[in-house]
């Protein structure tokens, strides 16, 4: 399940997307830092409905906008000045939320869920910096959930009954004449 903020009409919706979840994708913006807020705030008590070991991955997108800043306050070697090819005006606005932004509030949501640090993946790995405008890093992102989801649900698998129905090896009931004088 992906959460992210959008219209208001369509936030109480998300409590029903995470039911039997097995990883939920919190989404914000890097150039926004309320959006990074409203995650914690107005999402994180959606993911109550989700599986008890359900993966949390914190994903900043649109980093295709953000502009770096060097430590001087200037823009880093490299970055648009705010002219492009000398005639248009660069889209890129100041970055809001940091890399560690993003942890803190992937341990925020480990401790919430009481969700041991140690039994679950690091920050650092379930924690990514998205565009997808460019597709930046989108791969790495869904390929680690799979690399992560789907030996868990291999192993619940295995550990519960199965739910499933063989239809093959039913017998039919015998049919029987219907009616009133047989």
């Amino acid at each position: 399940m992906t959460v992210s903020l959008g219209r208001e009409q369509f936030h109480g919706l998300g409590s029903m997307y995470c039911r039997g979840a097995a990883a939920v994708i919190l989404t914000y913006d890097v150039n926004h830092r309320q959006s990074l807020l409203e995650l914690e705030d107005r999402f994180l008590g959606l993911t109550e409905t989700a599986n008890k070991d359900c993966l949390f991955a914190i994903v900043g997108n649109k980093v295709d906008l953000a502009m770096e800043r060097a430590p001087d306050g200037g823009k880093k070697e490299g970055e648009a000045s705010g002219k492009a090819g000398g005639s248009c005006v660069s889209s890129r606005v100041p970055r809001q939320v940091q890399p560690e932004d993003a942890m803190a509030l992937y341990k925020k949501i480990l401790k919430y869920k009481m969700l041991d640090e140690g039994e679950m993946p690091a920050a650092e790995r379930m924690c990514f910096e998205t565009s997808a405008k460019t597709g930046h890093n989108v791969d790495l992102l869904f390929e680690t959930l799979f690399d992560l989801v789907v030996p868990m649900i291999a192993r619940q698998r295995a550990e519960e009954p199965s739910q499933i129905v063989d239809i093959a090896s039913c017998k039919t009931p015998k049919r029987t004449r219907s009616g009133c004088c047989t």
